[in-house]
């Protein structure tokens, strides 16, 4: 969901809020799962240019979380998290809006193309690509 924020904020944040509404509910999809991926991806990449460690931090617990969700994908066919990964979740929903609000759009716009960049040159690790 690589999409500028601006105007349509409420919109946006609804779509965010449901994709961890997907997971709790148990109608998760790889599109569900794609889109959080493109979110900590950028917002990875977008952290680590205004060197924003609690961010950062936050990318990094919700990669664990999305390892986890790939792994278990794997192993029964099915996509799904587990309470506390569900928890993650929606805190990852938060700092994600909180920290977008703040940045401007020219931001979010080079760190889209950046990552829509990485994704064509094949340079995600396992980890970070989508659901088979």
């Amino acid at each position: 969901m690589l999409v500028n924020r601006g105007l349509i904020e409420t919109d946006i944040e609804l779509r965010e809020r449901m994709l961890v509404q997907a997971f709790t509910l148990g109608f998760a999809s790889t599109a569900h799962y794609d889109d959080l991926a493109d979110m900590r991806n950028v917002l990875t990449l977008a952290a680590a240019y205004k060197d924003d460690d609690s961010t950062l931090a936050m990318c990094n617990a919700m990669r664990i979380v999305m390892a986890n969700i790939r792994d278990r994908h794997t192993r029964t066919g099915k996509i799904g998290a587990s309470g506390d990964e569900l928890q993650l979740l929606r805190e990852f929903v938060g700092t994600y809006r909180d920290f977008w609000i703040r940045q401007p759009a020219e931001l979010y716009g080079r760190a889209c193309d950046e990552l829509l960049k990485i994704q064509s040159e094949g340079l995600l690790d396992a980890n970070q690509k989508a659901v088979a």
